[in-house]
């Protein structure tokens, strides 16, 4: 039977293939056309090829340094593909979970939704700065770590899985659309469909906060160098860089208004201060290098075109055009 905590949930879903509301029957979830979606462990599966990966296949098995430890085993394995390489010395080491602080507005009981949350780091940031905060990702493990995450830790937050660019909610109904680390990894034509769901689903005058990479950052034109400055391989993980003449064409075609983009980090794409303790010497150099950069970009604009990572951030116009 459907949990009746997540009855505001349910509340805002929609059928992923034509928008219409679904309906809470045992198990499932149907709408008026006859489309049905299963629920499984409390989590709506709104697509047909859930990526079910327990252990991750890209690198060597996790050898946890305390087998009764207390932290999540999947988000202690996962640590590096979720968190980025900076994490290297705290996989299988993890003594806290990275909850990052939250770089936005408070909550006040708006509804947010995380794209590509994982296990659910940012949806529960969020939460604790008081949203009602929902996170979708493709990996339903990483989901359900993100359940058991959320209860271990009492930041209560929903979960649902589907593809980020048929995203299962009804239209005009969500304040804020926030993802980081995840568009970077996608093909852009994916991208650009996803950018005009979040204009669909945000409420009129609410807004989205993503992070991308930037073409021009620093270390970023290393890294493009580093591999001939070719584009990304279709289908692969590798970083895709967006410029700003890149980021506005998404946002104009979009229809989203009020474009501000802001440096997040330099010579990474997840420099969290919060996190110094899990980090290297060599990772807490570079996080701490990064914020004092972030500051100097505050204070100088210009030095914004160089960040690695930026923060861009527009709303969904109060009054659309007709």
């Amino acid at each position: 039977m459907v949990d009746s905590t997540h009855d505001k949930l349910w509340q805002l879903l929609a059928c992923p293939l034509d928008h219409t509301p679904l309906y809470a029957e045992s198990a499932s979830l149907r709408c008026q056309n006859g489309h049905r979606f299963p629920i499984e462990n409390g989590i709506p599966v709104l697509t047909d090829h859930p990526r079910k990966e327990l252990v991750p296949g890209n690198m060597q098995a996790c050898r946890r340094q305390n087998q009764q430890s207390p932290i999540d085993a999947f988000v202690d394995d996962w640590l590096v593909n979720t968190n980025g390489n900076l994490y290297w010395k705290a996989r299988g080491r993890l003594t806290r979970y990275p909850i990052p602080a939250w770089p936005s507005v408070a909550g006040q009981g708006k509804t947010l939704l995380d794209i590509g949350c994982g296990w659910g780091r940012w949806t529960m940031a969020a939460s604790r700065a008081g949203f009602c905060s929902i996170g979708l990702d493709i990996h339903w493990d990483a989901l359900a770590a993100a359940q058991r995450v959320a209860q271990q830790i009492d930041a209560p937050s929903n979960y649902v899985c589907c593809d980020v660019d048929t995203l299962p909610f009804l239209s005009a109904t969500l304040d804020v659309v926030y993802s980081y680390s995840v568009f970077q990894h996608l093909e852009k034509a994916t991208v650009l469909r996803t950018f005009k769901e979040i204009s669909r689903v945000l409420k009129p005058g609410g807004f989205c906060l993503i992070q991308l990479p930037n073409t021009f950052g620093i270390f970023n034109l290393l890294r493009q160098a580093k591999r001939g400055f070719r584009a990304a391989r279709p289908d692969s993980f590798e970083m895709r860089y967006w410029s700003r003449a890149n980021v506005r064409q998404a946002i104009e075609q979009a229809q989203l208004d009020g474009l501000t983009i802001r440096a997040d980090g330099f010579f990474s794409q997840n420099p969290q201060l919060s996190d110094l303790d899990l980090l290297s010497a060599g990772g807490k150099l570079i996080v701490l290098t990064s914020h004092a950069a972030c500051t100097a970009a505050a204070i100088v604009p210009f030095l914004t075109r160089l960040a690695d990572s930026w923060y861009i951030q527009a709303h969904r116009p109060a009054n659309p055009p007709r």
